[in-house]
């Protein structure tokens, strides 16, 4: 007990310290000097904010609240203090565009086996310690190769693709909260359907209206203690639940999904926590265990064993929720979709691939069981 106990403390520190990064030091959220490549009429306004006294803007889109003087940059480095106004930099600058499936957001719920056009900006408004797409996420849009891509552009471009889902993925699109908004109302207005891949760590009011021009959301709840968020992500853990619960209580279809990282993370009853509330608000909300690998600046801790995410899968069932899944194990039974009335396995996946799915028009096809989720066929 006592070597347990020491390796989950060691392995806290190292990561509260970002001991597991190869080179560099922990970030450092000072003013920032502006782009000087981006005159104010390249840029659009931000959708939620408020002039304070001698031109300082308060950014009001997540709990970060970051107040900036002329010049500054916010902490998710994609806004910008110009004039005594406040700028959104990445408004139709996505670094990236792929097709890719809904299966890798992760999202299993919805339209299995299709494609959607996924984008992203550069930006976060977290650090989280793990990230796999730092790269992207840990600069601002002046450190990345971007595209010139309008809202029009982006949807157009998935409707010459033949695609029907746009998904805001990779990074965080509260981070690009602007663009992604607009992109999305056009979008649904034009027939598409939208996901939102998110940390959920978003103020109210942006939230409401994320939900309006959303169909579904895929919501990466980090952990299960506020020092954790602290410390790991740097967010509060409350906000992440508040907006779980808005968005359960909208009634747009959302899965959560846990990274279990040793020694962080990993204790089951902090999981069952998790699996615990969520099947309070909906029992049919789909809970995913990921599999941690090492990345960032946590490349010294090791890969989650698979005992640890068959134990959390086997708890999270005990608390009543009916579709849990571990994914980031390519041929593991735990990406399938069971049927929560009779067990037959509805859709049998590898990796993101879908072998097949035997949900009939949202429906079980031995025992006629409702199946919770979106365009099933």
């Amino acid at each position: 007990m006592q070597s347990d106990l020491s390796r989950r403390q060691f392995l806290q520190t190292c990561a509260a310290c970002g001991l597991g990064l190869a080179v560099g030091a922990p970030l450092a959220y000072a003013r920032r000097e502006a782009p000087t490549t981006w005159p104010v009429a390249s840029l659009k306004e931000a959708f939620f904010w408020e002039a304070l006294a001698d031109g300082r803007t308060h950014c009001m889109t997540c709990p970060n609240g970051c107040v900036s003087e002329e010049g500054g940059i916010t902490r998710c480095r994609t806004r910008i203090n110009r004039g005594g106004k406040l700028y959104t930099m990445t408004y139709g600058k996505p670094c990236v565009i792929y097709m890719d499936p809904l299966e890798k957001n992760p999202l299993y719920h919805v339209a299995p086996g299709h494609q959607a056009l996924a984008t992203a900006t550069a930006g976060c408004n977290l650090y989280c310690h793990y990230c796999q797409n730092w790269e992207i996420s840990q600069v601002g849009p002046n450190k990345t190769k971007n595209m010139d891509l309008s809202p029009e552009a982006l949807v157009a471009e998935a409707r010459e693709r033949g695609l029907k889902w746009l998904t805001f993925s990779y990074t965080e699109p509260v981070a690009y909260y602007e663009y992604a908004v607009d992109a999305a109302r056009l979008a649904r207005s034009q027939g598409l359907k939208v996901a939102m891949v998110t940390a959920g760590y978003i103020n109210p009011k942006p939230l409401n209206q994320l939900i309006a021009v959303s169909d579904a959301f895929s919501i990466t709840l980090k952990g299960y203690t506020s020092s954790f968020y602290k410390d790991i992500c740097g967010g509060t853990l409350e906000d992440v639940w508040r907006c779980i619960k808005t968005i359960a209580k909208s009634g747009k279809w959302m899965e959560v999904v846990t990274l279990i990282v040793p020694g962080l993370n990993d204790e089951e009853n902090g999981l069952r926590s998790i699996a615990r509330s969520l099947a309070q608000l909906n029992p049919d909300i789909p809970l995913h265990f990921l599999r941690f690998a090492p990345a960032y600046k946590l490349k010294l801790i090791p890969s989650t064993p698979l005992r640890t995410l068959e134990k959390a899968r086997d708890a999270a069932r005990r608390e009543g929720l009916h579709f849990v899944y571990l994914s980031n194990l390519p041929g593991h039974d735990g990406a399938n979709t069971y049927c929560p009335a009779c067990s037959k396995l509805l859709v049998e996946r590898v990796g993101f691939k879908v072998l097949n799915n035997r949900v009939l028009r949202g429906r079980c096809p031995a025992c006629a069981h409702a199946i919770p989720g979106l365009d099933w066929n």
